[in-house]
């Protein structure tokens, strides 16, 4: 039989090989600084500000992202793809497509969850906008399905905007990146109230090929440190073509890209950028 002496012993041997495990743990996850801005090429006694942006949403997932952001206190912008809340619209498509009954139903319970999303978010204290209706170029549709499309986007989007003056962000850029050549499509914008919100760098966390390692951190903090400036970044927590499920790459893994990012950033309001 074990004496209790021993036995006290061998616990406490236990605990102590537990406590160096703990520690030695939170050591690995740590992250070094230093080696960040070297990697990067980053100046070391600067912190640029940035703003975090997700396009393409609500999702499922998006949940996570609001995990995350709670956890590490940044403020965020969400714009959503007004057609994924439209829950009348869904079951007017799903009974015209004469899908089973079930079917129907549970579209119209993952809009109303994706309808919940959009008012946890309004809580959380972060921007909504809207992403038109559809997720187009706009530049090549027709001069009033356009503005149909902007239009029919604030009436769905108007119980979850943010701002008096609602914010809008073209899908692919359409219409911002070539607004010298197609000036009108900003134009039908401010026409109808909107406030056109760019971005200053873009995670490419949509391309399969960045959705391995951590290439989408670097992406933007290569960017960051190449051009010795902040600005609005973007990312995306939903999936243009799909209703519920979200950018899983992203939403997965945004956790672990915060540490790394703060070595070399300071998260702001979007109001730090747009007044």
């Amino acid at each position: 039989m074990v004496g209790v002496t021993d036995l006290m012993k061998q616990q406490l041997i236990t605990a102590l090989f537990t406590l160096g495990l703990v520690i030695w743990t939170g050591a690995a996850q740590a992250v070094d600084c230093a080696a960040v801005r070297e990697r990067f090429q980053c100046d070391a006694s600067t912190k640029y500000p940035l703003h975090l942006s997700f396009d393409d949403g609500p999702a499922q997932q998006t949940t996570d992202v609001l995990k995350v952001l709670k956890k590490e206190k940044i403020p965020a912008t969400f714009f959503a793809i007004a057609r994924k809340v439209d829950c009348p619209e869904i079951a007017k498509r799903c009974q015209a497509e004469q899908h089973d009954s079930n079917v129907c139903i549970q579209r119209m319970t993952e809009c109303k969850q994706r309808r919940k999303i959009l008012r946890q978010i309004k809580q959380a204290g972060h921007m909504i906008g809207s992403h038109s209706y559809a997720h187009l170029h706009y530049s090549q549709v027709d001069a009033a399905a356009r503005r149909a499309d902007f239009k029919r986007s604030r009436q769905v989007l108007s119980p979850y905007f943010t701002t008096k003056i609602p914010l809008f962000r073209l899908p692919y850029g359409d219409g911002w990146f070539n607004r010298a050549e197609r000036p009108e499509i900003l134009k039908d914008l401010q026409a109808l109230g909107f406030r056109h919100i760019a971005w200053a760098f873009s995670a490419f966390d949509w391309n399969k090929d960045n959705q391995r390692g951590d290439k989408i951190l670097a992406n933007v903090l290569s960017e960051v440190c190449k051009r010795k400036q902040g600005g609005i970044v973007l990312f995306h927590d939903g999936v243009e073509e799909q209703l519920h499920e979200g950018r899983l790459f992203t939403t997965t893994h945004l956790q672990d890209w915060v540490p790394s990012m703060r070595c070399v950033v300071d998260f702001k309001p979007l109001s730090f950028f747009e007044h």
